[in-house]
């Protein structure tokens, strides 16, 4: 009995909040589309590639340099003495231990930015929906989550038109 009285309870509260949101205008936006159609994104991109791109031809070039030594020490592994071998092992170890370490440091570089620029444009894009929300007179502005949304609540466009406007202006 006190089962069936909680669950009555329970639904009489979700059909009341849903008469209740009835009269509410909402908006959905997609930040997965923000992020692979906004301009600003691309800008990102690139300016990381600048940035990073020398160090990552060098790492590149680093490890072309230890996959030649290693076909060098199979190569010549039934001909070299011992202690040729050993040094050369040694150097081995010592490239891959160097390369590992720039590329760790490469990558906490590399991830330290990208976060930084990607809050810049999240700010944008809060900015952009707290626009639109207020001058669209929404109540409620859904993101991350949502199953299924009707297109009709669909503002993504409205956020990428103005980010391309605020992007061309910019420039």
């Amino acid at each position: 009995m006190k089962k069936l009285v909680l669950g009555l309870i329970l639904l009489s509260g979700l059909l009341s909040a849903n008469v209740t949101a009835a009269g509410l205008k909402v908006g959905v936006v997609s930040v997965e589309r923000i992020l692979t159609e906004a301009p600003q994104v691309d800008a990102v991109n690139t300016s990381m590639l600048e940035r990073f791109g020398p160090q990552r031809d060098e790492l590149q070039k680093s490890e072309k340099e230890i996959t030649k030594l290693q076909e060098n020490y199979k190569r010549n592994e039934l001909v070299l003495t011992e202690d040729k071998l050993n040094e050369l092992k040694k150097e081995i170890i010592t490239k891959i231990q160097e390369l590992k370490q720039k590329e760790a440091v490469l990558t906490q570089e590399v991830g330290t930015v990208r976060n930084q620029e990607l809050a810049v444009l999240q700010q944008q894009v809060r900015g952009i929906i707290d626009d639109i929300a207020k001058k669209g007179k929404y109540d409620l502005i859904l993101s991350e989550g949502v199953a299924y949304s009707s297109e009709k609540l669909d503002i993504t466009d409205k956020v990428l038109d103005m980010m391309k406007a605020a992007f061309k202006k910019k420039k």
